[in-house]
């Protein structure tokens, strides 16, 4: 079951700013989430079920959300990580 690829203009500049090399390693990747969302190397990230995180080379960071009743993949980061990225994103740990 294929999944649906969904970004916006911002995640294509990101992908455009990577260094070559890392850049088509990046649009492998992407592209493959269409076939498998959840592959080997992906994270749910804590408390934030339906988000995940790919490490990519040089401390850069793929992180998205599946949306299985949807069928969709949103695209919503990939770039080097600063140390506040997930609380950028709003998902950062919850103090519960």
């Amino acid at each position: 079951m294929r999944y649906r690829l969904r970004f916006d203009r911002r995640f294509m500049r990101q992908i455009e700013s990577l260094p070559g090399d890392l850049r088509s390693v990046a649009r492998r990747l992407v592209g493959s989430l269409a076939e498998q969302p959840r592959p080997a190397q992906a994270k749910e990230l804590d408390g934030h079920p339906t988000y995940f995180r790919i490490w990519l080379p040089r401390t850069h960071r793929l992180v998205y959300q599946i949306l299985d009743d949807e069928q969709a993949v949103d695209l919503l980061y990939i770039g080097p990580k600063p140390p506040d990225l997930y609380e950028q994103l709003g998902l950062g740990r919850r103090s519960d």
